[in-house]
């Protein structure tokens, strides 16, 4: 069994911070996370930084620490908690700075060592055993940082490590820990599976080949201040509502008391919000995947980019929207394939069509974000980007790419490639500027092969990097 690779799938692991982050917000202000049985009480809130450091990365699980730690703060900060609980609010405790480590920064070291632990065991032969192993241990970890840190900055409430080893061996704690081992594999395994592997490929090429949905960022930052607002809005109605039921039934809050219902409600609106979140990113999600198969039939089957018509199509499209001031507003570039007939009478089509592969890929981690990528036939790729780069930029760009096509290598020969860039300096047909860099493709190849030659529209001496 194999898991995730941290490492990869920057927009979907991006998503996945973001939906564990909801998620510690939702489980901490709601019963998913505090679940009081009489007369026990347990948290499982601990479960979504576990899940951070299994499918992301330490950063990552830290980052859900931390967001833990916040709200068990904000929740602290209550007159009604019991005193224990107010050691974790800066505001009750009477030490804000040891409050502030207790709440935070015990439950961010969490996150942090619990994404070493699953970093250590990926590279364990089985690599399932030790997850299930931090995951089965990850509740202990997470109590013998708190009660650690209790006792060195409140030893008066008589707490310490020995209270989190206590009851490890008692059936309800075995319970909770094989079912907290058991999810967190689940999740782990279901995230290393082909099926989620190949929507994470999707998901990640709709963004590279932009067929994803294009968000206005103005237009989301307006949203999110509306919606911010609203909530507060019926937040403060309410509590006003309920202030004036209790004084109609003879009721009268105390200042304290309104202030604990206002706090109560807070809770309420960052548990709902949290919930928005996470049925937002779903929905970006499926937008985006929805996307990528809408776009499927447009792609080259073999490398993964767009077939000839469909780039020309969607060069049509971004040229129209680049704006006029842009200088230089993009870049055709045109690669192909230094001697690639030989690769194939060499080594065999199936190697042919690695190094084709690998040149798709190599433009897509070079360039992906800010381009449009289209295989024109052959061992021939082109390529719009649309960034505003500098000279220097794209000359650095360029050698990377030449440098990374030259680690695709066979017994005795590397591949090399010879690039054509066009800058695009006024609107032109795709077809035009096809044309162009192709002009300085063949000048590249002219000069020796395997380098770069940048140049303009109708440029008599373009210039080789």
């Amino acid at each position: 069994m194999t898991g995730p690779d941290a490492r990869s799938g920057g927009t979907t692991r991006r998503f996945a911070l973001l939906a564990l982050i909801a998620a510690e917000l939702l489980m901490s202000f709601s019963f998913f996370g505090y679940l009081h049985v009489e007369p026990i009480s347990v948290t499982t809130a601990y479960l979504p930084v576990l899940l951070a450091g299994a499918l992301t990365g330490p950063p990552e699980a830290a980052a859900v620490g931390a967001v833990f730690g916040l709200a068990s703060m904000w929740k602290a900060s209550a007159s009604y908690v019991m005193a224990a609980d107010q050691l974790f609010s800066p505001f009750l405790s009477g030490d804000p700075l040891g409050s502030l480590v207790l709440s935070v920064g015990s439950r961010t070291l969490f996150g942090l060592a619990a994404g070493l632990l699953y970093l250590a065991a990926r590279h364990l032969r089985r690599p399932w055993i030790g997850v299930a192993a931090v995951s089965f241990f990850g509740r202990t970890i997470h109590s013998l940082m708190v009660y650690s840190t209790m006792g060195l900055f409140f030893p008066e409430a008589g707490y310490g490590p020995a209270n989190a080893l206590g009851g490890l061996l008692s059936p309800m704690d075995l319970l909770f820990n094989l079912t907290t081992a058991g999810v967190v594999l689940a999740f782990w395994r279901a995230a290393g599976s082909r099926l989620w592997q190949r929507f994470q490929s999707r998901v990640e090429l709709s963004r590279t080949l932009r067929s994803g949905e294009e968000y206005h960022r103005l237009s989301l930052a307006v949203a999110i201040v509306v919606t911010l607002v609203s909530a507060l809005a019926v937040t403060f109605y309410l509590m006003h509502r309920i202030d004036y039921v209790l004084e109609v039934n003879g009721i009268e809050l105390t200042d304290t008391g309104y202030a604990d219902v206002l706090h109560l409600q807070m809770q309420f609106l960052f548990g709902i919000l949290s919930l928005m979140v996470l049925v937002v990113l779903f929905l970006i999600l499926n937008r985006r995947y929805t996307s990528y198969m809408a776009l499927e039939g447009k792609l080259d089957s073999l490398t993964g980019v767009m077939t000839r018509k469909a780039f020309f199509a969607a060069c049509s499209r971004a040229l129209r929207s680049l704006r006029p001031q842009d200088s230089p507003p993009a870049c055709f570039i045109m690669v192909d394939l230094d001697h690639f007939k030989e690769i194939n009478d060499a080594y065999g089509h199936p190697e042919g069509d690695r190094a084709l592969r690998e040149a798709a890929r190599g433009l897509r981690e070079i360039f992906g974000r800010e381009s449009i990528i289209g295989r024109m036939g052959g061992d021939e790729f082109a390529m719009l980007v649309c960034a505003d780069l500098s000279d220097a930029e794209l000359e650095v760009a360029l050698r990377r790419f030449r440098e990374r096509m030259h680690r695709v290598a066979w017994a005795d020969r590397g591949l090399t490639c010879s690039i054509g860039a066009l800058r695009v300096t006024a609107p032109r047909p795709p077809e035009e500027l096809y044309l162009e860099a192709d002009r300085l493709l063949y000048a590249a190849k002219e000069r020796g092969r395997d380098q770069a030659v940048i140049g303009s529209m109708a440029e008599a001496d373009p210039a080789a990097v």
